[in-house]
């Protein structure tokens, strides 16, 4: 067994793989949607709604560890804390979208698409390597 802490078994879903994706997307798509529509708030808007993507998926990720356990789960007031975050978070993303007029909605949904660009393909990297 690798002592590297990094080590991913090729056949194992990788979490950090989709996050790391889903930003490289989020950002080189922020400044290409940017300079196509030559607005700053546009590539923003797309920016970050990738990382609030990026933010949630890892959150959910934290709590489906935690809580789905066969031995024991740990429903503790962190996984609650973080189901609520999660929630709160999408809220404000989506209150800003009626809220703040120049937020790009097109933008905002090209975001949350990166994420799943990302689990798309890791889904078909883990399908490869023998996952499932």
């Amino acid at each position: 067994m690798p002592t590297n802490p990094n080590f991913q078994p090729a056949g194992e879903f990788s979490g950090r793989f989709v996050a790391g994706l889903a930003a490289l997307l989020s950002i080189t798509g922020g400044l290409a949607y940017g300079l196509f529509r030559q607005s700053l708030i546009d590539g923003l808007s797309l920016t970050a709604a990738g990382a609030v993507a990026i933010i949630n998926f890892h959150w959910l990720e934290v709590v489906v560890l935690r809580v789905v356990q066969p031995d024991s789960p740990q429903f503790d007031r962190g996984s609650v804390l973080r189901i609520f975050g999660r929630m709160a978070l999408f809220g404000v993303l989506m209150a800003a979208l009626l809220w703040v007029p120049r937020v790009d909605s097109i933008g905002v949904a090209l975001g949350f698409s990166s994420l799943v660009v990302a689990l798309i393909v890791e889904g078909i990297r883990w399908g490869r390597a023998g996952g499932g």
